[in-house]
């Protein structure tokens, strides 16, 4: 993923999750913007993926809850 997870894309993320199975490493490294659209993807799948995330995100997926739900671990650039 790169650039925005927005309301614009949400569906096709959400899409591109509902079709694996198993856990999943979800790569935000290249993501300076996340809405709430776009988290509550990762909020719906949280019991299975793991997200890689730089500073930049961190804080929010900290604040959101989302680290005490999914594995998230961070990336220093």
């Amino acid at each position: 993923m790169a650039g925005e997870i927005d309301l614009s894309n949400t569906e096709s993320f959400e899409k591109a999750l509902a079709g694996t199975k198993g856990p999943v490493v979800i790569d935000l490294t290249e993501v300076h913007y996340i809405d709430s659209a776009g988290m509550s993807v990762l909020f719906a799948h949280a019991e299975r993926v793991e997200v890689v995330a730089t500073s930049l995100l961190t804080p929010l997926l900290e604040m959101s809850g989302l680290t005490s739900m999914a594995t998230v671990r961070g990336v220093d650039r």
